[in-house]
């Protein structure tokens, strides 16, 4: 009898750590990203500009450091084929053109056995991929959502 109850309390601790533990789908990804910051400018010596700042929120605060999986359109940044940022918006209407803000774009660190799915893709393709958010307050050299360690999941189209 309590081996029974020992192992009913094991099953129900596991159950739930596996709850907590997983992936944040896109929906709920993307639903954060897009709303849950706000920006401060601050002015750069470095650049002589000012520039924006995020002040993240508090949900989008728990997901730093957690494995997501989202889908966007693939922006190629770069000529050489080394930068590689997921979008909300596809070309036609995406940050870089003037239309959404900087929270509608993700630069990818891609993990290097991924590195050939990425290359092959073109720009406006519509993929899924799966990483560890970064929030990025500080490094005006990157993008102010950074995934790391990502895999390709699939192509949607």
């Amino acid at each position: 009898m309590i081996r029974n109850k020992f192992l009913l309390f094991c099953f129900v601790i596991a159950t739930t750590f596996s709850l907590n533990a997983q992936n944040v789908t896109n929906d709920k990804a993307w639903g954060l990203l897009l709303t849950d910051f706000d920006f401060r400018y601050i002015y750069s010596q470095k650049y002589d500009a000012v520039l924006p700042k995020p002040k993240f929120g508090k949900k989008l605060r728990k997901l730093n450091g957690q494995t997501i999986t989202i889908q966007g359109f693939f922006l190629p940044l770069d000529l050489t084929g080394g930068v590689f940022i997921l979008s909300y918006n596809p070309m036609i209407s995406c940050f870089f053109c003037g239309v959404g803000g900087p929270q509608t774009i993700i630069e990818l660190n891609v993990l290097p056995k991924h590195i050939k799915k990425f290359e092959r893709l073109r720009t406006d393709n519509f993929f899924e991929v799966r990483g560890e958010l970064r929030l990025n307050k500080n490094i005006t050299e990157h993008l102010m959502y950074i995934l790391d360690e990502v895999e390709f999941v699939r192509l949607i189209s």
